[in-house]
């Protein structure tokens, strides 16, 4: 008898609390007048947090109105072990409207991985991949690797395939030797050696490129499913007489062809750094390059270097904001793109790759409609709204 008054007051705070969040509504809109397809939507964790204060990383779900779930990942874009946003995937018909919730539930099932980055140990390689094609860059600790040559490059290589599979892993296993080999899936045909590669970064002096020797350190921040980024440091370097430290963020999407590159320079007198972006040349590569839009692009079409049994045609490509283009260079062994950073903003940039033995480019005007579509859809994000949370 004692404990009725308790009993009544905890049943009459029960009553009184409002009940929990059950999910969130998220509008998506398509602003362009064209499909997308893979099209990875960033909402905010905080934002999501604060309306449904349930969420956890591992336990989260997108579905629409009749019940479909989309791939998500939750990104710790910075590598502080906090979550900084929710990634959904989903493809979008011209000026397509989508609708869908955003529940703390686990998925019924986990994405499968379209992406992937990896470290490998004993070369000191960074590779990263989509399921359209692979690259990686070199680590300082590949010198100490005496079975290859001691390489100096913060060039970007390609690893062109023919297959969606994820390869990375699997032509590390394979070795050096076979890798060079396409038996099926694609192949290292790319030579990168001192250059840019397909992307990097450098400064201009009497026509040739200088940029940073290989990073020093690196981390892994993302792996997948539908994004995986990472972010390499360099040892300072001398961009014609001035020191400037470097460090460079990517970041890869399910079904691209395209990296994204983050780059901060820092410059030891806080000044401007004049810089250089591009592809290197090889034999009967063509440059082309458009910046009529928002967006400005510099490409190359060529055949594969017929090395090791390579076939087909390579195409490759830097996008910036064309407002950061100045100029557009052809050296003897690079094309380019001038431009200009202040010390300690970064500046992004998009590169990648093409090849005809993939089946997604026959033609180089097939290969710039892709840029053109791509620099299109970052110019246009998809707009994203929050709606209220039901309970």
């Amino acid at each position: 008898m004692q404990r009725t008054p308790i009993l009544f007051a905890a049943a009459a705070a029960l009553l009184a609390a409002p009940a929990a969040a059950q999910s969130v509504t998220i509008r998506a809109e398509n602003p362009l007048n064209e499909a997308r397809r893979d099209e990875v939507i960033a909402l905010s964790w905080s934002a999501l947090r604060s309306a449904l204060p349930a969420l956890r990383a591992e336990a989260v779900r997108v579905v629409d109105a009749a019940g479909n779930e989309y791939p998500v990942q939750v990104l710790d874009a910075d590598g502080d072990a906090a979550p900084d946003s929710l990634l959904v995937l989903s493809d979008f018909s011209p000026r397509e409207r989508r609708e869908w919730r955003v529940e703390p539930r686990a998925a019924s099932s986990p994405a499968a991985p379209r992406v992937h980055a990896k470290h490998d140990e004993h070369r000191d390689d960074v590779a990263w991949e989509s399921d359209r094609v692979a690259f990686r860059i070199y680590g300082q600790g590949l010198w100490n690797a005496k079975e290859f040559e001691p390489l100096v490059s913060s060039g970007v290589d390609i690893w062109p395939k023919r297959v969606r599979d994820l390869i990375v892993d699997q032509w590390y296993a394979r070795g050096h030797d076979q890798y060079h080999r396409d038996v099926g899936q694609g192949a290292d045909f790319y030579s990168v050696g001192p250059t840019l590669g397909a992307g990097g970064v450098g400064v201009l002096r009497d026509g040739k490129v200088i940029s940073a020797r290989n990073f020093r350190g690196y981390r892994i921040l993302s792996d997948g499913p539908i994004r995986a980024s990472f972010e390499l440091t360099y040892d300072p370097w001398d961009a014609n007489g001035v020191m400037v430290n470097e460090t460079r963020r990517f970041s890869v999407d399910a079904g691209s062809n395209l990296y994204r590159m983050e780059t901060t320079f820092r410059t030891a007198d806080g000044s401007d750094l004049p810089f250089v972006t591009g592809t290197v040349k090889r034999e009967g590569l063509v440059g082309s390059n458009r910046r009529s839009g928002p967006m400005g692009w510099l490409a190359t079409w060529g055949p594969v270097e017929r090395k090791n049994g390579g076939h087909g045609n390579l195409a490759t490509a830097v996008l910036l904001d064309s407002a950061r283009f100045i100029d557009v260079q052809e050296t003897a062994d690079h094309y380019l793109v001038t431009s200009r950073a202040r010390s300690g903003v970064p500046v992004v940039q998009y590169a990648g790759a093409g090849w005809t033995a993939s089946g997604d480019f026959a033609t180089v005007e097939e290969w710039w409609r892709y840029l053109d579509t791509a620099a299109r859809r970052i110019a246009n994000p998809i707009r994203v709204t929050m709606g209220s949370a039901t309970r």
